[in-house]
């Protein structure tokens, strides 16, 4: 790998790790949107009540500072994306994941501007959410690969195929982070339905394990439940295998944090029915989730990429001096 290569790939990553950021607190501005009952404060869409700047009211900015952050995000994007393509050596690695993006992009404005227009009808809602998920992975996908090249000095590194995916090195992980990937959806439909206290009551819903009658919401937040306690168990079945095959200490460091951010969101989901769904709560469930499903992917692909071989997957750059992962 040449000098120009090599600072070509790091700034890559930094960018990268820019718009992962603020992409991730974009998601969280999301929920606080709807907590704070703001989703449909501006009637009309791309403009609000006719106008740019619309009138200075709380609900109303909550509503059009979401937009225009999304807004900003879009130009990172875009300046990304045409760096990867101006950049000879980059294109071939990052082309594809840069123009997924971009496609991911349109349909989440689209999403965006159906949830305005089709008034938070709950299926747009949970979409645009995950569709949000889903940028926010490519993103962490071009970081992280920015990163193993910068650490291997291989520019010709590959990888990892779907074939390691499926393959009993990774599928533990891989069934943990399709599972939690569907968690976020559950929790979505929850809180696109308003779900959140239809049980009122923890660790029983209305009194009961598993209540015998059911209505819809009742039903969503069972499901919700149950299966943020199955995916627990997961990850620390997960944790205890990482300790057992001796996995490399890039992915046994992630699962270990899995396992601690998983704790956390289920704290986080007991105090947001006991406390009625404080609105910065709610929100924080949310994001809290995202990062697990973040969190899990991280360890999947360090887990893959190591192919049990003695190449250096480090950490990115910027978190090496901030962790020991012995």
């Amino acid at each position: 790998m040449t000098q120009e290569e090599e600072s070509s790939l790091y700034k890559l990553f930094q960018i990268s790790l820019t718009l992962s950021i603020l992409i991730f607190l974009n998601i969280l501005f999301g929920p606080l949107v709807r907590a704070t009952d703001s989703g449909l404060a501006c009637p009309d869409w791309p403009l609000c009540y006719g106008k740019v700047l619309p009138p200075a009211e709380f609900r109303i900015w909550m509503e059009v500072g979401h937009r225009f952050y999304s807004g900003i995000i879009s130009l990172v994007l875009l300046y990304e994306v045409i760096y990867i393509f101006k950049t000879e050596s980059l294109r071939e690695k990052f082309g594809s994941l840069a123009i997924s993006s971009l496609l991911v992009v349109v349909i989440q404005i689209g999403l965006g501007a159906l949830t305005v227009t089709k008034l938070l009808d709950p299926t747009t809602v949970n979409l645009h959410l995950l569709n949000a998920v889903l940028f926010l992975l490519l993103t962490v996908n071009i970081c992280l690969k920015a990163n193993v090249c910068l650490q291997t000095k291989n520019d010709e590194l590959a990888i990892f195929g779907w074939g390691d995916i499926f393959s009993s090195k990774g599928m533990l992980l891989f069934i943990i982070f399709f599972l939690t990937y569907f968690q976020l959806y559950l929790g979505g439909r929850v809180s696109s339905h308003y779900a959140g206290l239809a049980c009122p009551d923890w660790p029983t819903c209305k009194g009961f394990w598993l209540p015998p009658f059911m209505d819809e919401l009742t039903r969503f937040h069972v499901e919700h439940r149950y299966m943020g306690y199955f995916i627990l168990i997961l990850v620390f079945s997960n944790l205890l295998v990482a300790y057992y095959k001796k996995y490399d200490r890039r992915t046994k460091f992630y699962s270990k944090l899995a396992f601690v951010v998983c704790t956390l969101q289920i704290f986080l989901g007991v105090m947001n029915v006991l406390l009625k769904l404080p609105t910065l709560l709610t929100a924080l469930h949310t994001g809290v989730g995202v990062a697990l499903l973040t969190t899990i992917y991280i360890a999947l692909y360090y887990r893959i990429s190591s192919r049990g071989s003695k190449e250096k997957v480090d950490l990115p750059i910027s978190l090496e001096s901030e962790a020991e992962l012995a």
